[in-house]
């Protein structure tokens, strides 16, 4: 099949609202409709490429999302246009009459863009996505690491079908051998029960809570999304006064302010290959502002991937720093390395008979330095006996 047989492409969209010239705008940068046959020569003149999902009935309580990707679109294309001449196509929605149909459509899809290096965005559609999204990396990358923002452990509950709100059960079944890292971002302890915090343990997943990334500790998210090849974002983590949802979960959660952060940060990851912007209804966003903050979320995102900062991480180990820790209690030595232009930091954990380089912060360096474990060392210390 051609890559073309699995969209239906989408005309130019709209701008619902626009208070710039259309010169400066995003809907002057971003290719619309067939392109050619969507051949890898035609491409590969492209850096992101955005793909619609309308899908709006898993979960059964948020019914009427199938209109996510066109409402955000049209808020997105009123923005300013991305500074560093990022090349951006919207390849449009995927096609399926069935959800197992949309499911393959996207894993096919994902596996041929990411072996071209083309970083995709999903804009619609629920959680569930994520397992096709994850099969289409591992089809050409056996090892990925994985970032969720979240208000919630979307673990099975007794009796519940597979969806947006049970995947991780399937995700730890089908894949916990490929996932090397999986890092739950903006958890609310009283929504998570104590039998989902002891399977995310088990699985040596990590949950930061909200608490630990507001405010002043905003920047301790970064290292949690530098390494993710998958970032999904559930617009449920964002607080109610910012964006309506299908339940009242999200009293508390990220600010505006806080996702369009998010994923600014997503976007200057190393190893980013899909950005899934999910769950969002706009059926149940009356005023609008919610399908707006969307659009920022995205906008920021794809800011982020245009500063290129991959540029200045491992890939030239000579010009980092290296300091070496020995932890005398645990009679061991901890590898970090330091970045001296853009102060980011990397940890040595022990990898199947060997070690690996993650992102880390500066803190766990400096508590190493006073003697403590790093948690992200001795997680992968414990995953790797």
């Amino acid at each position: 099949m051609q890559l073309s047989d699995f969209f239906d492409p989408i005309p130019e969209p709209q701008a619902h609202n626009i208070y710039m010239p259309e010169e400066d705008s995003l809907k002057h940068q971003i290719k619309y409709g067939v392109v050619g046959d969507y051949c890898e020569e035609v491409l590969l003149n492209f850096e992101v490429a955005i793909i619609g999902i309308q899908d709006g009935k898993r979960p059964s309580g948020n019914k009427g999302g199938e209109d996510a990707g066109s409402v955000i679109r049209g808020n997105l294309v009123g923005l300013r246009s991305i500074p560093k001449s990022l090349r951006i196509i919207d390849l449009g929605n995927i096609k399926g009459k069935t959800i197992n149909d949309r499911y393959f459509a996207i894993c096919e899809v994902l596996e041929i863009l990411s072996s071209l290096g083309i970083v995709v965005v999903t804009v619609g559609g629920g959680q569930d996505y994520v397992l096709p999204l994850v099969k289409g990396i591992v089809a050409h990358q056996k090892e990925l690491a994985i970032s969720i923002i979240d208000a919630r452990l979307d673990f099975n509950i007794t009796g519940s079908d597979f969806s947006g709100q049970t995947f991780l059960t399937k995700l730890a079944k089908d894949y916990n051998e490929n996932i090397y890292e999986l890092n739950l971002i903006g958890g609310q302890k009283y929504l998570i029960g104590e039998s989902q915090d002891a399977k995310l343990a088990d699985l040596h997943w990590e949950c930061t809570r909200l608490r630990d990334i507001r405010n002043e500790n905003m920047a301790a998210a970064e290292p949690l999304l530098r390494d993710a090849d998958l970032v999904s974002f559930d617009v449920g983590a964002i607080q109610k006064e910012y964006m309506p949802y299908f339940s009242n979960i999200n009293v508390n959660g990220l600010t505006g302010y806080d996702a369009c952060r998010l994923a600014w940060y997503a976007g200057v990851g190393d190893s980013l290959k899909v950005f899934c912007l999910q769950e969002y209804n706009p059926k149940l966003d009356k005023s609008g502002k919610g399908a707006m903050l969307c659009a920022e979320i995205i906008w920021h995102l794809l800011d982020g991937i245009s500063q290129n900062m991959s540029g200045l991480t491992m890939e030239g180990v000579g010009g980092c720093k290296i300091s070496v820790v020995h932890l005398q209690d645990f009679d061991i030595d901890i590898r970090f390395y330091s970045n001296r232009v853009n102060n980011r930091w990397w940890i040595e954990v022990p990898w199947k008979n060997g070690v690996k380089m993650l992102a880390c912060d500066e803190k766990e360096y400096l508590l190493a330095k006073n003697g403590e474990l790093p948690d992200k060392w001795w997680r992968f210390f414990q995953n790797d006996i």
